[in-house]
């Protein structure tokens, strides 16, 4: 059984100059894109304007997290610089179909097939907090529905992927948009927000494909 991770990676560089750090930083890059040939990196992003790249991995055992990074020339030379921190997720449309039986909608749903598209990209963090006022099938019920429209979005290319945090209340997506506006539209006409908006907490950064930021890399690194 193939097991997703979220991770994101932090760096901070000292005693090497910003020259020597883009060209370590190439290289790591061109070493890194291998573990998409090995199906290990589903997603690799950067967030823009940070030193600090995330992503999704899926890895057949947790021991493959120990071992897969170690090898990378950034670990190699700026190890006790680099901080990675990896979270336990599933694919969303089995949290969907799991919340839909509990509350007896009939709906089950499919892995969908992800779109990749131009455009910009955030990453959108949803918590959810209990209202105090609801049960916890209250709550399921809409998310039921909550669920069912962020499967629509996915399908139509406004969300590239999202996935629920193993044991926690909390939603990671993936989302591509010509606009910012459309980011807060979107997340306004959520039914989770309109029901239980207060409860609800968005964290949105403003991310980079991955290979988008290596081509920017081999420019600075010359």
């Amino acid at each position: 059984m193939s097991l997703l991770y979220f991770f994101q990676t932090s760096l901070e560089y000292h005693g090497i100059t910003t020259k020597e750090l883009y060209q370590l930083w190439f290289k790591h890059a061109q070493a890194a894109f291998k573990m998409y040939e090995q199906g290990i990196m589903k997603y690799a992003f950067k967030i823009a304007g940070e030193r600090k790249v995330l992503g999704v991995m899926s890895v057949e055992s947790p021991s493959v997290l120990d071992t897969c990074f170690v090898e990378l020339p950034l670990y190699q030379a700026l190890g006790d610089q680099l901080h990675s921190t990896f979270t336990p997720l599933r694919q969303y449309e089995g949290f969907a179909s799991d919340v839909s039986e509990r509350v007896g909608n009939g709906e089950n749903y499919g892995d969908e097939k992800s779109i990749l598209k131009k455009g910009l990209f955030y990453i959108l963090t949803f918590t959810v907090e209990y209202d105090p006022t609801m049960t916890q099938q209250d709550l399921f019920a809409v998310w039921a529905e909550e669920a069912k429209e962020a499967l629509k979005a996915k399908k139509s290319g406004i969300i590239l992927d999202l996935w629920k945090v193993v044991a926690e209340r909390k939603v990671i997506a993936v989302v591509c948009v010509d606009d910012p506006t459309d980011v807060d539209r979107m997340s306004l006409d959520l039914p989770i927000m309109k029901k239980m908006g207060s409860k609800v907490r968005i964290d949105c950064k403003s991310i980079r494909p991955v290979e988008e930021w290596a081509a920017d890399l081999q420019k600075l690194a010359e």
